[in-house]
């Protein structure tokens, strides 16, 4: 599984973005009916572009970059730990096949997270207009699978109070 994802915070999306879908040559490791790798590029209402690139059947392992470049520097996730090894005229290191081997420490920090907060009779972690503008704008992805290269408008209602930050 290759995923490259560009991201952004849903506070600096705004109320209006778009996203669309491109599909290329499709692998021939993907069922019948998926269409992979995709390239999903959205645009927020400010005019940031945040580009995902998703192949769930690469054969090579799991791959997971993310890179967030702004205008005077560049962040991105650092390679995960491996062993560079020399054989056959070749430099390399092994990459996981499984994307819980290098995530799940990630999972359980979040989980204590919310569990502490809890147990403090506080929140902690995402909120539900996060998880709000994360399904309207999946929603918006899955349809434009159905008319690949088309830009889908997503217009999210105002926020409300109760879920402010």
């Amino acid at each position: 599984m290759t995923l490259g994802i560009g991201v952004i915070g849903t506070g600096a999306i705004g109320r209006d973005h778009s996203a669309q879908v491109i599909v290329r040559r499709k692998t021939r490791n993907a069922s019948g009916h998926l269409a992979d790798p995709q390239i999903v590029m959205q645009e927020t209402a400010i005019g940031v572009r945040i580009d995902i690139e998703i192949f769930m059947n690469c054969k090579y392992g799991t791959d997971v970059q993310c890179e967030v470049a702004a205008e005077d520097r560049a962040a991105y996730l650092s390679e995960p730990p491996g062993v560079p090894t020399r054989q056959a005229a070749r430099v390399g290191r092994p990459l996981q096949f499984d994307w819980k081997q290098r995530f799940i420490e990630g999972y359980d920090v979040d989980l204590q997270a919310f569990i502490d907060a809890v147990a403090q009779a506080s929140v902690a972690g995402p909120s539900s207009w996060d998880g709000y503008v994360a399904a309207d704008t999946s929603d918006a992805c899955v349809a434009d699978q159905d008319r690949i290269g088309e830009t889908q408008p997503i217009n999210l209602p105002t926020r409300p109070a109760l879920s402010a930050a």
